[in-house]
């Protein structure tokens, strides 16, 4: 079986495998392994000729990138979770599982087609793997980008728990922003905190939005918070802080495709921030359209 290895070893925290440890525990199992650094561009041309099965191994960033460049392929895609959060691994399933299991298992493990969305509007089009979200999550990530005392952060749970103060300090200073809304024709149209369209159940610091997700049922889950309903998410918060982060007690809806429209807000797409200035003229409002791809990659996982 020949694998195509995409390996961050940025990701995570010091107790993760190094890239000799993985290329080992892969050498045994029987693969023969092309082995790319997710920090070196190389890996997009590997990507051409992958052989058998993609490996991402690192944190929910490298998982979607790698991802992205799959859609529409036919080459499986398993995931290595060694990142902080690893929103995508823990909804697969892929976290009670050891790395040495997930790795010996890959030639019989089952395969599943899950559905991805493409993302649009002024400043272009993409995929989108995890979620799309205006409001909490995309200034609090700004936030977090620039905080330098995350990345100093010894421990992944250290730094999921900082990742939730700050967020829960973000609360009283985000504003409401009036959106106009349009899912699959329906007007949900409000004044709202939080949007989030959500592709996995899990979000930020392992935030559990969506209860379960259909994997290829071909719906997108759009998670909302009123203007005034800001208790609801500094509740959430605080019982996540205190180790009790069950779903989320939000407004869900589903559908296939959502028009938002509004004006001066950045969103953020997976773990990339667009600011309000790249989505709109001045001037202008700003649209941005969301449409789920069904069935539109493929990946493996856990052996029951």
């Amino acid at each position: 079986m020949k694998v195509t290895l995409i390996h961050n070893s940025k990701a995570g925290d010091d107790d993760q495998p190094s890239k000799d440890v993985l290329l080992s525990l892969m050498k045994q199992a029987g693969y023969e392994v092309n082995y790319q650094s997710a920090k070196d561009d190389n890996w997009v041309a590997a990507l051409e000729n992958p052989g058998d099965l993609v490996v991402a191994a690192g944190g929910d960033g490298t998982v979607g990138k790698v991802a992205k460049r799959l859609v529409g392929q036919q080459t499986p895609m398993a995931v290595l979770p060694l990142g902080t959060a690893n929103n995508i691994a823990k909804t697969l399933g892929l976290m009670d599982s050891p790395l040495e299991q997930l790795i010996a298992e890959w030639a019989t493990a089952p395969r599943i087609k899950v559905d991805s969305a493409i993302a649009s509007g002024a400043w272009g089009k993409t995929h989108l793997i995890e979620s799309l979200g205006m409001g909490l999550f995309a200034q609090t990530m700004s936030k977090a980008d620039n905080d330098s005392n995350l990345e100093q952060t010894p421990a992944a749970e250290d730094e999921l728990k900082a990742v939730l103060n700050l967020l829960k300090q973000q609360v009283s200073q985000c504003s409401a922003r009036s959106l106009t809304l349009s899912l699959d024709g329906q007007d949900i149209s409000g004044e709202y905190v939080l949007l989030e369209v959500m592709n996995i159940q899990y979000v930020g610091p392992n935030l559990h939005l969506v209860p379960k997700v259909g994997f290829n049922d071909g719906l997108l889950t759009v998670v909302l918070v009123r203007e005034g309903e800001q208790n609801k998410i500094s509740d959430y918060l605080a019982d996540c802080l205190a180790g009790n982060c069950d779903l989320a007690p939000f407004t869900q809806y589903q559908g296939k495709h959502l028009q938002i429209q509004g004006e001066e807000f950045d969103i953020h797409v997976d773990d990339k921030i667009l600011t309000s200035s790249s989505l709109a003229a001045p001037g202008d409002p700003i649209v941005v359209d969301v449409k789920v791809v069904p069935q539109s990659l493929e990946f493996l996982l856990p052996k029951t």
